[in-house]
């Protein structure tokens, strides 16, 4: 079982993602020594941001998926929520992310806990037999990702 050291380096990855998503706040919470509570609350926080995008963007979808979603992020949120320990906050959102990418993609592939390997080949990943996912984007979408990518190359 890892122990949290007072090192900016330990779970890094972790703590850029919640300054990014999050804000310099949840970021500094966490940054050099942060407790079990301030790593409960960032990851609390951002599967409650994930629950809320979901509800505030996705506009057309098929109720089973939007319940699906729910319980899964409910599921992730208690996971986080009872963890006695680091390894075991990371898991849980680790797993409730992993899982999510895959809904979000049509579905979660469960008959392959039945195969020992899954060849990483399309028709195993083809997600679509059960959803079909389409990324629209109006004019002014494109104007506001065109507006972003050039603020990001002023600032790198």
């Amino acid at each position: 079982m890892s122990e949290i050291r007072s090192n900016l380096s330990q779970y890094y990855a972790s703590k850029a993602l919640f300054e990014t998503v999050l804000g310099r706040d949840a970021f500094v919470r966490v940054k050099d020594f942060g407790s079990l509570a301030a790593w409960r609350e960032n990851y609390s926080k951002l599967l409650g941001a994930i629950r809320v995008s979901v509800e505030a963007t996705v506009k057309i979808c098929d109720e089973e998926w939007k319940s699906q979603v729910a319980l899964l992020l409910t599921h992730g949120l208690d996971g986080v929520k009872t963890a006695k320990s680091i390894d075991e906050i990371h898991a849980s959102a680790a797993a409730t992310l992993g899982e999510l990418a895959f809904l979000q993609l049509g579905f979660v592939p469960l008959g392959h806990r039945t195969c020992k390997n899954i060849p990483l080949v399309p028709k195993n990943w083809d997600m679509s037999p059960v959803r079909t996912v389409q990324y629209v984007q109006s004019p002014t979408q494109r104007e506001t990702q065109r507006s972003l990518r050039d603020k990001k190359k002023a600032t790198s």
